[in-house]
């Protein structure tokens, strides 16, 4: 039997909450799409908001009472993809899916998200296009209910995360006071590069709790055009005259690789992580090679764009020590998980927040004598549609101490 439908159920605004007809339909319907842990939100014909699920409220920090009848384009910037997308699932009556796109305001700030867009269509139907938003996870991990559950909980890992991030700096710090206090075979040349790593590691540290300060509002990362190699360069001379100074670090570079774009103090302490980790999972005989390279099929599908690169710049940091078990493997990159005695569990989490609020990727491969992490990264604004030309032969350069 064929039923009408209340035009109302799209938008969430029956005033009774029951189906028409009697049943109790409506009200389900809405109390399943309102228990999603994703975002979802509904628009109209003039593309405004007519029905927002819980998460919908938390996402766009704000009530349904405020966010419904405004604008999408109040939150998401009018050229964003996802108003193409939305076009296209109009015209189409099909779903439309994309991945991995940036949504950057100052009311929102940087987020990286799945999108799915589906329109509404059928007799007594309205024309509503509905909208599931999925963050990315591991942005989400450091940030999400595991970490933040509570208040003393809270309190806890943010300590915990400021503690084990200051002591990398501090280390550098330390070991570069030592070496001047000793004084002996310090030449006027190396004396200023210790007190310029000195000075440089200080102003990280003010800087780190200034952005620990930040991450809390979800502000958006401070974007720049980034050298990764002086970047890279940096980590090595801090392990080497700390937590590395028993181990050989190499490096190998493709010379023509333009910026990436990003937080420059940011990436230092992603990278100097994964280096003290390769560090810590190899004895005082142990490798680390560090390069970089320029992947030319990162690219993916947009709607209503064709392709575009994405994270096309990858740093691998690999050890030769024993390896991650396939246990813990699955599970690296989230919070409290490690299988060090005395560790926090929260360094490869915020390696993972940061690579994902650049809008980057990482992984992990790991086998009995060789483990890599690969961290993709994007082009900076400038370097966008410029042809790169992969270096014929990466130049290495041995930075062993």
């Amino acid at each position: 039997m064929t039923r009408a439908i209340n035009p109302h159920l799209a938008y969430g605004r029956d005033p009774s909450g029951r189906d028409p007809s009697g049943g109790d339909n409506i009200s389900l319907a809405e109390a399943v799409v309102a228990g999603l842990t994703h975002p979802v939100i509904a628009l109209d014909e003039q593309d405004q908001l007519v029905f927002v699920n819980t998460a919908a409220e938390e996402f766009f920090k704000a009530s349904r009472g405020i966010l419904e009848g405004m604008p999408l384009s109040g939150f998401i910037d009018a050229d964003h993809a996802i108003f193409g997308m939305i076009k296209r699932s109009r015209n189409s009556r099909a779903s439309v899916s994309d991945q991995g796109l940036d949504i950057t305001s100052p009311r929102l700030g940087h987020r990286l998200v799945n999108i799915q867009v589906s329109s509404l269509h059928g007799a007594g139907l309205p024309q509503v296009v509905v909208i599931a938003l999925q963050e990315r996870a591991l942005a989400e991990r450091l940030r999400g209910q595991e970490m933040f559950r509570g208040a003393a909980r809270s309190m806890t890992s943010l300590s915990a995360l400021l503690a084990h991030e200051i002591k990398n700096p501090l280390a550098g710090i330390r070991g570069a006071a030592e070496l001047l206090q000793q004084g002996e075979g310090v030449d006027a040349g190396e004396r200023q590069a210790l007190t310029g790593l000195i000075v440089a590691e200080t102003d990280r540290i003010a800087a780190l709790l200034t952005r620990m300060e930040a991450l809390a509002g979800g502000k958006a990362i401070d974007r720049h055009p980034v050298n990764i190699h002086e970047v890279i360069d940096h980590c090595i001379r801090l392990a080497e005259n700390s937590f590395g100074k028993n181990r050989t670090i190499m490096s190998r570079f493709d010379p023509s690789l333009p910026a990436t774009e990003g937080d420059r103090d940011l990436l230092i302490q992603s990278l100097l992580n994964l280096i003290k980790n390769a560090c810590e999972a190899t004895d005082n005989n142990g490798t680390i090679l560090i390069s970089t390279s320029y992947n030319l099929g990162a690219r993916l599908s947009v709607a209503d764009e064709g392709s575009r690169l994405i994270a096309p710049l990858v740093v691998e940091v690999t050890d030769n020590g024993v390896g991650i078990s396939p246990e813990l493997r699955a599970h690296i990159f989230d919070p409290f998980v490690t299988d060090k005695s005395n560790g926090s569990g929260l360094g490869l989490a915020l390696v993972a927040s940061a690579i994902a609020d650049h809008g980057g990727t990482i992984d992990v491969s790991s086998r009995p004598g060789e483990t890599s992490f690969r961290i993709g990264l994007p082009l900076a604004a400038s370097s966008v549609g410029k042809s790169k030309k992969p270096a014929e032969q990466p130049i290495g350069q041995e930075m062993g101490s």
